[in-house]
């Protein structure tokens, strides 16, 4: 984000657009920002279980006070893709949601702790061990349920060459607080998604390393994978990128499901890997497969997933 001038002209006045910007980046960013981090650092030093309580009381409240328009959005979709259920039970599974958010981000705080106090269960864990033995080059591709960041820690512990592509929060307090708590959880190699991060990619999968990417990701506005039943997006999505580079660098594609069954506990399920061949009827069968796999996993997790507020159906 381009830092607006802390002296402003008449600008602030005409320009309602850049105002907006403006008031944002000296005004609204450094309030909420303030709030996160002393929150993050006091979150750090309860108990864990103090932690998760904590985090899945205020995600309901930043959903009423804060995020507004994202509940309203995560509400509707709800009542388009679980039209089966009852009001009651949506109603439900929207408070569910934002439980999980607000866990998800007090739990930036202890990462670390988490993983060193063995919370995690993994299925499907042997599928790894023949790409560790060759050090065939790996894609994971995972989305946003569960505590999405405890992969990393995990990844690097099996042994992998490791390096996850990643978003900027907007906020550039709350980008700094992920960035430290990533920092906490070890030698992982942080690739920011801009249009540089190719080269840097590509030369790692061609050295045989690990890539991590999430295929939810949030593009102009609209999460474009999974499909729910529009036009699939095979082109500039990550899931499409994550195909083409496992293509080109013989890559396996290795889905990555996270989810937290208790408070501080999760499962992560690995997915069977996917190996591509080349040309676009290979290309179109496995973004396909993996397209159905993550559709068919969130429909069974929508209570779980970050980015149910900002689908746009």
């Amino acid at each position: 984000m381009t830092m607006p001038s802390p002296y402003p002209s008449l600008r602030l006045f005409n320009d309602k657009a850049w105002r907006k910007k403006y008031l944002r980046y000296w005004l609204s960013d450094p309030f909420w920002g303030a709030l996160d981090y002393g929150s993050h650092y006091l979150l750090r030093h309860l108990p864990m279980r103090a932690n998760a309580s904590t985090g899945a009381f205020l995600g309901p409240v930043a959903a009423k006070y804060r995020f507004k328009t994202q509940h309203e959005r995560a509400k509707r979709n709800l009542a388009l893709l679980r039209s089966d259920l009852s009001e009651q039970a949506q109603e439900k599974m929207l408070t569910q949601m934002w439980q999980n958010i607000g866990q998800s981000m007090s739990e930036y705080s202890i990462l670390d702790k988490i993983y060193s106090h063995n919370r995690i269960s993994i299925e499907n864990s042997d599928c790894l061990q023949p790409f560790i033995d060759r050090k065939q080059a790996v894609i994971f591709v995972s989305v946003h349920t569960g505590n999405w960041e405890l992969w990393g820690n995990l990844a690097i512990a099996y042994g992998f060459d490791f390096m996850a592509l990643y978003m900027p929060e907007r906020n550039r307090f709350a980008h700094k607080i992920a960035h430290l708590s990533r920092e906490r959880m070890g030698a992982m190699k942080l690739v920011e998604s801009n249009p540089a991060a190719m080269r840097q990619i590509c030369k790692h999968l061609a050295d045989k390393g690990a890539l991590w990417i999430a295929i939810d990701e949030v593009k102009k506005n609209q999460v474009n994978v999974p499909s729910f039943s529009r036009k699939p997006k095979t082109q500039h999505s990550n899931l499409s990128f994550a195909v083409r580079l496992a293509q080109r660098y013989h890559a396996a594609i290795i889905p990555v499901w996270t989810r937290r069954e208790a408070a501080l506990h999760f499962s992560i399920k690995l997915g069977e890997p996917l190996t591509v061949a080349a040309g676009d009827k290979a290309f179109a069968e496995a973004f396909a497969n993996l397209d159905q796999g993550l559709e068919a996993w969130l429909m069974d997790n929508l209570e779980q997933w970050y980015m149910l507020h900002e689908l746009r159906l």
